[in-house]
This record gives C-alpha cells, sequence and structure tokens, in this order.
C-alpha cells in the first residue's frame, strides 16, 4: 500500500530550463517530406548527467546523445517529438516513464541532435 510522505523538501524541482514542443508529421505526397509541427507548449525540465555507460553505447550506434532531461511525466512525448532548446532541436531518442520514490510521476528524456529542421510553416509556404 502506497503511504503518502508529507515532506516538502523532497518536491521535484523542474528549473533548468524550458523547451519548445513539436511533433514529427509528413506531407501526403507521393514522396513526404518530413516537417514539424509546433505543438505550443512550453515545459520546464531538470537536467540530468549523461553517464559514460550512456555516451559509449550512443557512439556504438553512432548517435549523438545531446541531452538527458527530466520533465513532469507526459505519456504522450514519443520518439515522434522533437524539443527545441536555445534554438537548436533535439530528437526525443528515448521516453522513460516513472513514479519516483515519493510518489511522483516522471519522464526521462533521452535527446539526440535533429539537424533535418523543417518547420510546417516552410511546408505551407510552398504550396
Amino acid at each position: 500500500m502506497l503511504t503518502y510522505k508529507q515532506d516538502i523538501t523532497n518536491l521535484p524541482v523542474y528549473n533548468d530550463g524550458v523547451f519548445e514542443l513539436f511533433q514529427i508529421k509528413q506531407t501526403e505526397d507521393k514522396f513526404p517530406i518530413e516537417y514539424l509541427k509546433n505543438l505550443n507548449e512550453e515545459i520546464w525540465f531538470e537536467e540530468l548527467s549523461i553517464t559514460d555507460k550512456l555516451k559509449f553505447e550512443a557512439e556504438e550506434r553512432k548517435k549523438q546523445i545531446t541531452y538527458k532531461l527530466r520533465i513532469p511525466q507526459r505519456k504522450d512525448i514519443t520518439a515522434l517529438n522533437v524539443v527545441k532548446i536555445n534554438n537548436t532541436y533535439h530528437k526525443v531518442f528515448n521516453a522513460y516513464h516513472f513514479t519516483n520514490s515519493d510518489g511522483y510521476k516522471q519522464t526521462d528524456l533521452t535527446l539526440e541532435l535533429y539537424t533535418r529542421v523543417k518547420l510546417e510553416e516552410e511546408i505551407n509556404d510552398k504550396t
């Protein structure tokens, strides 16, 4: 049975930064074009350190892991999402959803550099 812990010092703190959330979409053409749809959401995060083991595994897969973030639980964020931090785009490589020892639902996001940035507005301007 879960018990409620009344300890205000263990509240999660997400004050390391904020990111904008985008979703990866494709056009309906014969040769689809991948683009980003802005979901107009800003989410505050806590930055976690990237372990040597994670760096090594990513290098083996030829992935460039850029951030590991913790946010309040969002199960709708998947590998089909991109986040924008300081004018740089990062694709969600992995999203891990869990409940911490104090009973707070959280999500850890592992991000990799996303370089194929084409925004929805750019696609609409061409049609």
